[in-house]
């Protein structure tokens, strides 16, 4: 279970692609640390083609990773917990829920030091992805140096 997340290009300044995966995979981990349980690497962190605002191409990373299912009441306090960290981050988040009777709940962040990040708060599992800055790295290059 993955929530895509779709970036239509990157703004702010250019960064160097080893920052952009670095703060990518440290958010990403911080906030399963915060959100405790083990965690499976389901991929990256992946370097994708972006846009960079000056309208060439650049690279951003993508950071997924995996817990198997909930504890109980526990995802609306790991929503909480991982809102909490994100907004100290300057990361500007935004709940969502299903309107099922089951719902699927997360919350999903824009801005501070990543393009978009998403916490996916579900029954069968939760899911934390990541988005990096669009960065000044040539996507090829990079994927032959993962």
């Amino acid at each position: 279970m993955t929530t895509a997340l779709t970036v239509s290009g990157c703004s702010g300044n250019t960064t160097d692609p080893s920052d952009a995966k670095e703060t990518i995979v440290d958010l990403v981990e911080e906030s399963t640390r915060a959100v405790g349980g083990a965690w499976t690497l389901y991929r990256g962190p992946a370097a994708e083609v972006c846009e960079q605002p000056g309208g060439g191409e650049g690279a951003h990373f993508v950071y997924i990773l995996e817990r198997e299912g909930a504890d109980g009441p526990a995802p609306a306090a790991d929503i909480r917990t991982v809102e909490r960290l994100w907004r100290s981050k300057g990361i500007t988040t935004e709940r969502f829920q299903s309107g099922s009777a089951d719902p699927l709940t997360g919350v999903n962040g824009r801005g501070g030091p990543v393009t978009t990040v998403g916490f996916d708060a579900y029954p069968q599992g939760y899911t934390m992805t990541g988005i990096s800055k669009c960065s000044d790295g040539d996507v090829k290059e990079l994927r032959r140096e993962e």
